[in-house]
């Protein structure tokens, strides 16, 4: 209440003491005033009680209380925007808060979503690389079972490659050996001679060796018979290598056509290894990417829950501080009207 002060230093002022007709009444009248404000009834009866003028009062009392008035009345519109402004900001706070709520929701749900791509194609990878383990393994068997069926294949056809070359020696030398140019007497000798070489060529034990060598044993007819034997022996062995090569070249074409399956299989494996392991390098880029952007929305849900908690405790405050500030002006304005009343009534009727 400055102007209160000011009014306190005009009466202070004031020296006359003759007091204008009717002011004692108007005087009892003020102190009459039920208030709390007793320092502006006690400035307005010391100003009137050292001889003021009621109309100089009546005149400053009413500036007085329209400077009241005003001021009150730009605490409301201060306080109209103010308050508006501040729960402006709360409903916008409230709003990012859902916002932010709900964008944590959706990217949990995203990482959870991802979480469960990224394990699907580490499923995919380990199954992906146990075939190319698996194919790898089967190439290097393939490998080794071919190499000990080839080796075997070369070691029967030397083994065939002798008895062949063996029969194909023997079997004439021995027609020529056996019987003479009349056919009637055998020539020991040589034949001995067939004998011994054939042992020496095939081994002693095996079954061609002892068959020649029973021709030293039997006359002419039967000698015969064993040559037809060698005969049917080595046709048979001739029979033989030519099955032996052509399994040998079938053998060879299903090797090379597995190898070719393998192959083939591999670089699918493999591709789609490839294309699975940039899934999850882009997956998991993509999981770095999401749990960043989850630490700033935790982060901005904290500081908007606190800042959302300060405004409203501001707003709280600033509202009960402009209803204490209101409640005091208009007590105030309430006594300096019913005082202005007083002397405006007093100053009218005197003037009559």
């Amino acid at each position: 209440m400055k102007p209160v002060l000011i009014l306190g230093l005009l009466i202070f002022g004031i020296t006359a003491v003759e007091l204008e007709s009717g002011v004692p009444i108007l005087l009892k009248e003020i102190k009459a005033i039920k208030t709390e404000h007793t320092e502006f009834t006690f400035l307005l009866d010391l100003e009137l009680s050292q001889g003021g003028k009621v109309s100089e009062v009546v005149s400053l009392v009413g500036d007085l209380l329209e400077q009241m008035k005003r001021d009150q009345l730009n605490d409301d519109l201060e306080y109209a925007h103010r308050t508006t402004t501040l729960g402006l900001d709360i409903e916008w706070l409230i709003i990012v808060l859902r916002n932010l709520t709900k964008e944590r929701q959706d990217k949990n749900n995203q990482l959870s979503e991802l979480n469960q791509i990224l394990v699907g194609l580490q499923q995919q990878l380990d199954a992906l690389t146990e075939q190319l383990n698996i194919l790898n393994g089967k190439e290097e068997q393939l490998r080794q079972t071919r190499a000990q069926e080839a080796a075997s294949y070369q070691a029967r056809q030397e083994n065939n490659s002798k008895v062949l070359a063996a029969l194909n020696e023997i079997i004439p030398k021995l027609q020529v050996a056996v019987f003479d140019q009349d056919g009637k007497s055998l020539l020991q000798t040589e034949q001995f001679e067939i004998v011994e070489k054939i042992k020496r060529d095939l081994g002693h034990n095996h079954p061609i060796a002892i068959m020649v060598a029973l021709t030293t044993k039997f006359d002419v007819p039967t000698v015969k018979r064993i040559i037809d034997k060698l005969e049917h022996i080595r046709n048979a062995v001739i029979a033989l290598m030519q099955q032996e090569d052509e399994q040998e070249t079938q053998s060879q074409i299903t090797f090379q056509t597995v190898l070719q399956e393998i192959a083939e299989l591999r670089e699918r494996f493999s591709k789609d290894f490839e294309v699975t392991s940039q899934l999850i390098k882009k997956r998991t880029n993509d999981k770095v990417l999401l749990e960043k952007r989850l630490t700033i929305i935790n982060r901005d849900l904290s500081l908007t829950e606190q800042l959302l908690i300060q405004t409203r405790e501001y707003k709280e405050q600033y509202d009960a501080a402009y209803a204490v500030r209101k409640g005091k002006r208009i007590s105030e304005i309430k006594t300096v009207q019913q005082a202005y009343d007083l002397v405006e009534n007093h100053s009218k009727k005197h003037k009559q």
